[in-house]
């Protein structure tokens, strides 16, 4: 009792000592720290937060939006600049941001600026300052919206009747299940229509979804600003007639004038691959040695220096655009991406030139493309801490980028770990290690008979063949593991957000040699049946995914979404019935003396960031899958069972730690009974960026698993019932530091338990015990947890 009152006096003392910081220490004398700004608008449509990207000058950011920590850091520096430490100190804080009247001043164009373009032609905004704080100030901007003008009659005819057709051109029906498999249609949809708001940005929005239909059917020089408006708001009624227009092409002749012409298509005269042009070489590198030259469906392939490094198949079938087409941009984003699957090229670059032939514009096209890195080795080495048992790990890496000249990505990996057991756990009969070897084969393309070309060429589409072998070596057994699988990777070329993998088949064949009977004897006997028995799995299954993050936009609010469904044994039960095939003394089918699997799983995953500010963003995670077994099998296979706590789960518990239910289980036998057929996650997590690339979170994470029909009156308790469930939702919360480096975020994250379900129900509420030993988890990973 007195260590917990000492530690909150230490907290509320650290508490005070922050806070008290003067925070206008480096404020000049009749100068104001800029510490607050507010936002009052009569008008609704657009939050405060949104607004405030606008504003020239923002207050020093605030940790989790309570405390300038970066100002306090900087504050904490003397006046020496010199010094060392005030070097180090201000290059981790932020300077006070003392106030500007002029970029108040140019702050308020920027909101009136941005409500006249939203259609409130009348806008107003006036600032006031407020500095009776020493030494600091509060801007307030008052923003007066008045009535927006709305489009009363909007008209958009253009001479050309071929152009203006293409304009009106509404999207093709399609099937629901053929939307599946294909874009958005946004490019059909008209933006701009009478009785909405007079919103500039839905105008050059409207201008370009017409220059991108143009440019999809052949005019290669057209552009957006082609296209402008009309505008007339004569009527004193707060509305506008508007009409659409189109400039006319201005063509550069020769010598040096402009001509104005008909706006014209463009077709495709010739097409040209070369597949080792060097964009970077400077003398002999910068010229394009040929050695082999090829038509192959009327597509020109010129080898270089490298020769024929991959076949003419492969290049032609990833090339959308072909002689005799109209130009599309379409073709062009779309052979961009077939050649982007190609791991074999790097630094592909389309060009066009014009050519004229009688009186009808053609353009030659080139694709200049850089060959890869084809072989790569990397060695990796990691470090592991599982529930306070140190070992590591290493693995051997090989990667041949275009192992049949058709740029399939072959991928080789040998992996070992050994970690010391302590304890109870290790029983008194060594340690654990793992041997393993994996290899996959990734093929750019559908690997499958009866699919039409067109359907083919419509998706961005992998096929993956892998096998791999494990060997794990526990105190209490030996387990032997094999694998093999076939699957198909897709996504529609024009709409990456969304990605389908099919596993066609995936086999998993699990040997147990070697048992420690004592081990097994203190297990339940379903445990026996769930983990510990040979048995082999056939299953197939479908994973749909979704995300609309974007690395170049990523002050927007982001969502993904994965929903995946496999089963397993039905093919084997089927077979087993139709041959008559008996079953062994336990009541179960065999295949080749070993018995079978057969289950199924749906699993549900939906994540949502929601950005507060440049520096702030909230992110929530929703995760929830089931298992059920039956026909052949009473329980699911460990491999697929579902485990919980680690640093992509609930981080109080370190991983495959927490569950199942409220049963409690002791230190001998704990990572062979925490498992099972029901799982549920909740996260909730508050990111926020420091300094330099540091980010800082803070995050409450919930859930736990379940079995089922679990029939032994001692784990009854890890039973999902709907009338105790909630009870037993382990709940715990922590602080994480980030690293981000853009193209892969390292994390420390720390966890506490908060409430947690498998200890007696008088002291199920760890938050109000705090014991370091017991009830903190510490994880290092690579990415964000969701």
């Amino acid at each position: 009792m007195m260590n917990r009152s000492l530690r909150i006096c230490y907290f509320i003392c650290i508490v005070l000592l922050l806070t008290s910081c003067s925070t206008t220490k480096f404020v000049p004398d009749g100068e104001y720290l800029l510490d607050k700004v507010e936002i009052v608008s009569d008008n609704r449509d657009y939050k405060s937060a949104d607004l405030k990207s606008y504003l020239r000058q923002q207050p020093n950011f605030k940790v989790f939006g309570l405390m300038k920590w970066q100002l306090f850091v900087y504050d904490w520096s003397g006046k020496n600049e010199k010094k060392w430490i005030n070097k180090q100190l201000r290059r981790i804080g932020e300077p006070p941001v003392v106030l500007d009247t002029m970029l108040v001043e140019q702050s308020a164009m920027e909101l009136e600026r941005f409500y006249i373009n939203k259609g409130y032609v009348h806008a107003d905004v006036s600032t006031t300052i407020d500095t009776a704080r020493h030494k600091k100030a509060v801007v307030t901007y008052h923003i007066k919206a008045n009535d927006p003008y709305r489009i009363r009659n909007y008209t958009m005819k253009f001479p050309d009747p071929k152009i203006d057709s293409l304009a009106h051109l509404k999207a093709p029906r399609r099937s629901p299940l053929a939307s599946a498999f294909r874009s958005s249609q946004e490019e059909y949809n008209q933006l701009v229509k009478e009785g909405t708001l007079f919103d500039r940005d839905i105008l050059d929005k409207e201008r370009e979804r017409i220059t991108t239909l143009l440019r999809w059917n052949g005019y290669y020089g057209f552009n957006r600003d082609y296209l402008g408006y009309i505008a007339d708001s004569s009527f004193n009624q707060n509305v506008v007639d508007l009409d659409m227009s189109m400039k006319p092409y201005r063509k550069v002749l020769p010598n040096g004038s402009v001509e104005d012409q008909p706006h014209r298509q463009y077709y495709i005269k010739d097409v040209t691959v070369l597949t080792d042009y060097n964009p970077m070489g400077v003398g002999e590198d910068a010229s394009f040695m040929a050695t082999d030259t090829m038509l192959s469906a009327g597509v020109n392939i010129v080898y270089g220096r490298n020769g024929k490094s991959i076949r003419p198949s492969v290049l032609r079938r990833s090339t959308y655009i072909r002689p005799g087409q109209l130009f599309s941009e379409k073709n062009i984003e779309q052979t961009y991406s077939a050649f982007a699957s190609l791991r074999a090229l790097r630094n592909v670059n389309i060009r066009f030139t014009e050519v004229e032939e009688r009186d009808t514009m053609k353009l030659d096209c080139y694709i200049l493309t850089s060959p890869a890195k084809i072989n790569t080795v990397g060695v990796d080495l990691e470090g592991t801490n599982s529930a306070g048992d140190y070992g590591f790990a290493s693995s051997l890496n090989y990667q041949h980028r275009n192992i049949f000249r058709g740029s399939e990505l072959f991928s080789a990996r040998v992996r070992g770990a050994y970690e010391a057991l302590s304890g109870n756990k290790a029983n008194g009969f060594g340690n654990y290690w793992e041997l393993g070897a994996e290899g996959s084969l990734l093929f750019p393309r559908f690997l499958f008979p009866f699919l039409s070309s067109d359907f083919r060429r419509r998706l961005r589409a992998s096929t993956e063949a892998k096998i791999s072998y494990n060997l794990q070596k526990r105190p209490e057994y030996t387990r032997a593991i094999l694998s093999g699988g076939w699957s198909y990777i897709w996504q529609d070329r024009g709409n990456t957000q969304a990605r389908h993998t099919f596993k066609l088949v995936d086999l998993n064949y699990v040997y147990l040699p070697d048992k420690n009977m004592d081990f097994i004897n203190s297990l339940p006997d379903y445990m026996v049946l769930y983990n510990y028995t040979n048995h082999f799995i056939m299953s197939s299954g479908y994973t749909y995914s979704f995300s609309n993050y974007s690395p170049q936009n990523r002050l927007r609010n982001t969502h993904s979404l994965r929903a995946s469904v496999e089963v397993a044994g039905n093919l084997l039960s089927a077979f087993s019935h139709l041959t008559g095939a008996k079953k062994n003394d336990d009541g179960y089918y065999e295949l080749f003396g070993t018995e079978y699997a057969q289950y199924v799983k749906l699993d549900f995953d939906f994540s949502k960031g929601i950005v507060l500010d440049s520096r702030n963003k909230l992110a929530f995670h929703i995760g929830v899958g089931v298992g059920m077994a039956y026909g052949n099998s009473n329980y699911l296979p460990f491999e697929r069972a579902y485990f919980s706590g680690g640093a992509n789960s609930v981080r109080g518990w370190s991983v495959r730690e927490l569950g199942p239910g409220s049963m409690e289980v002791d230190s001998t036998t704990s990572f062979a009974l925490q498992s099972g057929d029901i799982r549920l996650d909740l996260n909730l997590e508050y990111r926020t960026k420091l300094f330099w690339k540091f980010e800082l979170a803070a995050y409450i994470d919930a859930g736990n698993i379940w079995t089922r029909n679990v029939s032994d009156e001692r784990y009854k308790a890890g039973n999902f019932d709907f009338s105790r469930f909630y009870k037993e939702i382990a709940v715990s919360y922590g602080l994480g530091l980030r690293l981000d480096f853009d193209f892969f975020l390292l994390r420390l994250d720390t966890g506490f338990k908060a409430y947690n379900p498998q200890e007696k129900k008088s002291r199920r509420w760890a938050i109000t015990r705090p014991n370091f030993k017991d009830n903190f988890a510490l994880h290092f990973a690579v990415g964000y947890p969701f």
